[in-house]
């Protein structure tokens, strides 16, 4: 009796620690690519949240419009942990407007990403730090793979991808010339 006791409590904790195991380790995830499109859609949201005319040139705004997010995402890898996503890209997002009718710029960056999605909604989204803790914070959210990626990517491809979205939006400023 003894003898069949432990073996089901080893066969039970053998279950745990696979659980477990399963839980906290991150897999490389292929199948999810439509993750990529939240995390655009959750940063051109969070961009339009932050454009407000008050901001503008002290001019009139009465001559102000269409904005516009533009966002192009180097795609680095999607990781899954437990119920968790992370997905992983280098997002460069620029936002433009028209003023008496000449295209100008309202913001931009260019930075790598962590988008956290659970139950397909993103709870967190996390950029390296500033300064001098830039790179220290690199090596603490991204895994050694996704460094890997980073160091290879093109930055002259997100440039151009940018320019060519924001030249085919706004060409109806240069038909007008």
């Amino acid at each position: 009796m003894k003898k069949s006791l432990i073996i089901l409590f080893v066969i039970v904790l053998l279950i745990l620690l696979g659980v477990i195991l399963y839980m906290t380790t991150e897999k490389t995830v292929t199948d999810r690519e439509d993750l990529y499109g939240k995390a655009e859609e959750y940063l051109v949201s969070l961009e339009e949240s932050q454009y407000t005319l008050k901001t503008k040139d002290s001019k009139s705004t009465d001559n102000i419009s269409d904005f516009k997010v533009f966002t192009y995402l180097q795609k680095l890898g999607i990781k899954q942990k437990g119920n968790q996503f992370y997905v992983y890209a280098w997002a460069t997002v620029q936002s433009y407007y028209v003023q008496d009718n000449q295209l100008e710029i309202n913001s931009g960056y260019s930075a790598p990403h962590k988008f956290i999605i659970k139950n397909d909604e993103i709870i967190d989204c996390i950029m390296p730090e500033d300064g001098d803790r830039y790179a220290e914070s690199i090596k603490e959210i991204f895994p050694e793979d996704i460094r890997e990626k980073m160091k290879k990517l093109d930055n002259d491809e997100r440039n151009i991808n940018i320019k060519q979205q924001v030249d085919g939006y706004y060409a109806y400023l240069n038909e007008n010339e």
